[in-house]
């Protein structure tokens, strides 16, 4: 089985998608990892040169689309570009952590460096940018076949909802 987790930054998608795998035995993949191995770059040199992340964002998807028995943390983006969600959906397990904009403020605060997306953009003005992020966003993410609240989820639940899926 292969089980994707999608979302907005500090959803918790690493968080879940490590302790998942570790639960059911499997391997653990965050794109953003490869991404950033196969570029030799960083995520931010990254973010900066457009035309290669997409370009990178695919070919992560296309190589874990083909595996078997992993728990995938997904890039904020990758769900949100050309049938990304409908191949995510075809090949495996699509969760959306959902999290609200006081729960990704909380997790946030105002240190950008943790956050490369969010780096350069006036703290007072952070609110905002997120709000509109997740609501162009959402259209993408809730096509995912299980939704549930990050702040809420445990393990437990997680489990249940992937058995009933």
């Amino acid at each position: 089985m292969l089980i994707y987790f999608v979302g907005y930054i500090a959803a918790g998608k690493n968080k879940w998608g490590k302790r998942l795998a570790e639960e059911l035995g499997y391997d653990f993949v965050d794109t953003r990892e490869m991404m950033m191995e196969k570029s030799g770059l960083t995520f931010p040199e990254l973010l900066k040169n457009k035309e290669l992340y997409i370009k990178l964002e695919q070919e992560a998807l296309d190589k874990v689309s083909k595996m078997e028995d992993a728990v995938v943390a997904t890039s904020e983006m990758v769900p949100c570009r050309g049938d990304n969600m409908d191949v995510m959906n075809a090949t495996g397990l699509t969760f959306y952590l959902r999290a609200g904009l006081g729960c990704i403020m909380m997790k946030v605060g105002k240190d950008t460096n943790k956050y490369p997306m969010l780096r350069g953009i006036d703290p007072d003005f952070i609110p905002d940018f997120i709000r509109t992020e997740l609501e162009n966003r959402k259209p993408f993410y809730e096509k995912a076949k299980i939704e549930y609240l990050a702040r809420e989820l445990k393990m437990n639940k997680l489990l249940e909802l992937i058995d009933s899926a």
